[in-house]
């Protein structure tokens, strides 16, 4: 097979070989935000672990649950094949309030905008489907979370004290946010 040099830029080439199409990709892809499946069950377990202490991050049954039984929303960032980050958003129907549960950004991948993406993402979602606001609790601690959730428009309208509860290392206090949707 013969690459055509003009053509490397690009980021899908259609081939006839032996009359079958072929696709070849010369260029990364392009970021990509989806629903999840249970394909991507075992790297968002991954994400969980890496992005949470043991004690902070949710198991793999909670996880499991949020993405097949409840009703929820879960968006996976993707590029070149790899998921990147995740988020899951609750919500209850016949209100206009919807919950993000979490958000995960693959450390190698943090400060690209992934986050601000799969905020982003979830907005637009949510404001189809009726919903008005977006509420989240972070930890007062979370400097980098609390930032990105400012940088995308929520605030801070409530302390909670002793919200996270860990059996080893007491409880923390954490911050209720949120955004209103247009």
């Amino acid at each position: 097979m013969v690459l055509d040099i003009k053509n490397l830029w690009g980021c899908w080439r259609e081939k006839n070989y032996l009359n079958y199409k072929v696709y070849f990709s010369f260029m990364p892809q392009s970021p990509c935000i989806r629903t999840a499946t249970l394909y991507d069950f075992e790297r968002i377990v991954e994400l969980e672990r890496l992005c949470f202490q043991r004690e902070h991050a949710y198991s793999r049954r909670q996880l499991r649950y949020l993405l097949t039984k409840a009703h929820s929303m879960v968006l996976v960032e993707t590029s070149d094949s790899e998921i990147r980050g995740f988020v899951i958003v609750l919500f209850r129907r016949g209100t206009t309030v919807a919950g993000i549960e979490t958000i995960n950004v693959d450390p190698v991948f943090r400060k690209m905008g992934i986050g601000l993406r799969l905020l982003s993402a979830v907005e637009d979602h949510l404001r189809k489907d009726g919903i008005r606001t977006i509420r989240l609790e972070v930890a007062i601690t979370n400097a980098a979370a609390i930032a990105l959730y400012e940088h995308a428009g929520y605030h801070q309208v409530m302390l909670l004290k002793k919200y996270y509860h860990f059996t080893h290392q007491g409880s923390r206090d954490a911050y209720r946010m949120i955004k209103r949707l247009g």
